[in-house]
């Protein structure tokens, strides 16, 4: 199924939860079109952001504070200017203290400023930022002369043709129409308090994916009329939907049911349990003012809070002078600003075929100036070699048996054994890790290295053996997985489902490839069985289960049992994340 395809069906069902078509909400609705209508009008706010990080170890919360302050003016819906100012005084404090030494304290000061000024400017499809936003990517900037850069969202955000239908009348009738085909029978929880002109919501986490199921269960069954609904409003938008995707978007509830929806919801309810949204809007005849208190619970070890008010008064002789030095970028250039150090493609690597898993999420292979970089430890003690970092000489020295290689920092050449070899491209330093060039370094051990850009994918091979044998060894891991996933296929489908799926996921060669594995395991029990206990043994290891735990689950069909590994694996994700989140603010 695309994944444009399923984004609809969430958004639809995101749309049902929170927006609905009570009086109360379509009241809200209507005023708040008002204000987005007016000619002019400038705001004007506080926000305060709160990040709270438990280490699951120690149990050690680190706190973070943003304040924000935001002034701007708006025209309309095409214009607007906002200007927010961030104050990272108390977030520097706090790093200063966690600081080990006086440099760690002077490269803060320099890297990161205490206050950042974001001046963003909307002007019809396009984003245009100050420079001052990019302010902590540092040498990202250097070439860039103008004062402003702009990221035009033609390619990767909504046509002009779309823009112009999702705020006309036109859509908001579609889009009653829409949500009324969808909620025959249901009544809304989650709805505005009204009060004169005052509108409040207040709501959890807990209600809204209650209301979630509720209003999934109800799409579902109401399906053929809430996709021609759905397709209505796509065709009208002129957003890019195929034929072909059309019809399998219409078909969407045969192969993806309520109960769907349903189980992963109960996993995100759980994980963000606590979080709640507090909303207070009162509209007069020309000010609109506005109450947030936001609170996001990310499975106990992570909680972001965002309370403030804005206020939006109308003021007709409003008018915004754009600016006239910008730099346009794509997507992938504004990307490469943020991250400059970085090439925004990372790569796959394989020794002899397998894949390397890399445990360090800070160092991961990547192409940095079109050459495929590795962490330095994280990969070579992988093959056996040894490395060496020297912090005084700058020096990284990988030994593999009698071979010894010696690379400096930022040098274009290296020492081999003693004798002195140019570099097309020299170790670097990234995120406090080392990097260096697989090329070089593997053919200097007597490995042989391949590259392959794979659609956007890159792939390298480093082999000592024979490419032929290479090439049987990736066929042949090519079937096991293919074996493995067609047992466990096998274990909950009838064969006639198994074909079914895998025509509508695959096709051509692969589709081949994978139907002769299918073969090879209807003819042969044995083989079969063998993947299927292989599968099993894996899934066990994946969630931790101890083996006598898992045949009396099984044996006695107790769903508690299996829902409590399904949270334990969920929790110890979580606790995978504030690890990394918290090892990021210390």
């Amino acid at each position: 199924m695309k994944k444009k395809i399923l984004a609809i069906l969430l958004v639809l069902v995101a749309a049902m939860t929170l927006g609905a078509c009570s009086a109360n909400t379509t009241s809200y609705l209507d005023s708040a079109q008002k204000v987005a209508d007016w000619k002019g009008s400038k705001v004007s706010g506080k926000l305060e952001y709160n990040v709270e990080v438990k280490d699951p170890e120690s149990g050690e919360t680190e706190k973070i504070n943003f304040p924000v302050s935001l002034t701007g003016e708006q025209m309309g819906r095409d214009k607007a200017h906002v200007v927010m100012n961030m104050d990272f005084s108390k977030f520097k404090e706090l790093i200063a203290k966690k600081a080990g030494s006086d440099e760690e304290i002077a490269s803060l000061n320099k890297d990161v400023p205490d206050k950042i000024k974001m001046d963003i400017f909307v002007k019809d499809n396009e984003v245009i930022m100050s420079k001052d936003i990019f302010a902590l990517a540092g040498d990202g900037l250097k070439d860039i002369k103008e004062d402003y850069i702009s990221i035009a969202n033609e390619e990767n955000g909504l046509s002009p043709k779309a823009t112009k239908y999702f705020s006309s009348e036109e859509f908001k009738t579609d889009l009653l129409d829409l949500m009324n085909t969808a909620s025959k029978e249901i009544k809304q929880g989650i709805d505005y308090k009204v009060e004169g002109n005052t509108y409040t919501l207040n709501t959890t986490s807990d209600a809204v994916i209650d209301e979630f199921i509720k209003y999934a269960d109800s799409i579902m069954k109401n399906w053929d009329a809430v996709s021609t609904s759905a397709l209505k409003i796509v065709d009208k938008a002129g957003l890019p939907l195929g034929e072909e995707e059309k019809k399998d978007f219409k078909e969407l509830n045969k192969e993806y049911k309520a109960e769907d929806l349903k189980e992963a919801a109960k996993g995100i309810k759980e994980t963000i349990k606590g979080s709640s949204l507090s909303e207070k809007t009162t509209f007069e005849e020309n000010k609109c003012k506005q109450e947030l208190a936001l609170t996001f619970n990310f499975a106990e070890f992570v909680k972001v809070s965002v309370k403030g008010n804005v206020d939006t008064v109308k003021d007709e002789t409003v008018k915004i002078n754009f600016p006239t030095s910008v730099k346009k970028l794509t997507m992938d250039e504004y990307l490469k600003l943020i991250m400059p150090e970085m090439n925004t493609n990372f790569v796959t690597v394989r020794v002899n075929g397998e894949d390397i898993t890399f445990d360090d999420m800070e160092a991961l292979p990547q192409i940095i100036n079109d050459r495929t970089m590795l962490g330095a430890r994280t990969f070579y003690e992988k093959i056996g070699a040894k490395v060496d970092w020297n912090g005084k000489d700058k020096t990284v020295t990988v030994t593999k048996g009698s071979d010894k290689i010696v690379l400096t920092i930022g040098a274009n050449k290296a020492l081999v054994n003693g004798k002195e070899v140019a570099l097309d491209s020299p170790a670097t330093i990234i995120k406090d890790r080392t990097y260096i060039p697989v090329r070089f370094v593997s053919e200097a051990f007597g490995y042989k290295v391949k590259y392959d850009a794979n659609e956007g994918m890159p792939i390298v091979d480093i082999f000592n053996i024979t490419e032929k044998e290479l090439a049987d060894k990736l066929l042949q891991i090519e079937k096991e997985e293919n074996y493995k996933m067609l047992a466990s296929m096998k274990s909950d489908l009838k064969d006639e489902e198994v074909v079914k799926t895998l025509k509508e996921l695959y096709e051509g060669e692969e589709l081949d490839k994978i139907l002769a594995a299918k073969a090879d395991l209807d003819k042969n029990p044995e083989l079969l069985k063998k993947y299927q206990d292989l599968v099993k043994k894996e899934m066990e290891d994946l969630l931790g289960d101890d083996k006598e735990e898992a045949k009396e689950a099984d044996k006695k069909e107790d769903k508690e049992v299996k829902e409590e590994k399904v949270a334990e694996k969920t929790e110890k994700s979580a606790e995978k994340a504030a690890k990394i989140l918290f090892s990021v603010i210390k």
